[in-house]
């Protein structure tokens, strides 16, 4: 039987963080363009989860509060990444990593308040983009300081 994966509410600069959004920086830089955007940092994602296959780090995500671009309650998910090896890992019926990750973070926004979850990707990422669309997230505009780039694709979710 599978280990289940383990979801922990850690610190941006945590060193499992810091390997795995290198790790996804790395990944990302090979697909250039990327789009403009606001950098995330420690001090304006609040909330990171590091998805844990006992004590091997295998994913993460965060969330980056939207107020500061005039959307008062709405988040977006900012570094989502699972390593290679564990992409759709998920199995007898339970949740891939990436799932964990992406329900514990929306399971955060609403503990929080947030009710709009927005997701920024490229248009060069399709498996990302299919992912969003299977778990309810719906096309929207680009927003924030993605606007006017051609590359950006947006979802968001409403929670209930």
């Amino acid at each position: 039987m599978a280990t289940p994966i383990t979801i922990k509410s850690l610190t941006w600069t945590h060193p499992d963080a810091s390997i795995l959004r290198e790790a996804q920086q790395q990944e990302i830089d090979a697909l250039r363009p990327i789009g403009p955007g606001v950098s995330a940092t420690a001090a304006n994602v609040p909330t990171f989860l590091i998805a844990y296959d006992g004590d091997e780090p295998v994913g993460c995500g965060g969330l980056r509060p939207l107020s500061d671009q005039g959307l008062p309650g709405q988040v977006e998910v900012k570094r989502m990444y699972v390593v290679p090896s564990r992409r759709k890992s998920g199995k007898d019926g339970a949740p891939t990593v990436a799932l964990s990750i992406l329900q514990a973070l929306e399971q955060a926004a609403r503990e929080n308040g947030w009710m709009t979850v927005k997701v920024e990707t490229s248009s060069a990422m399709a498996q990302a983009r299919r992912f969003y669309e299977k778990h309810s997230y719906v096309p929207c505009a680009v927003f924030g300081g993605y606007q006017g780039s051609d590359h950006s694709v947006c979802y968001e979710k409403l929670l209930a």
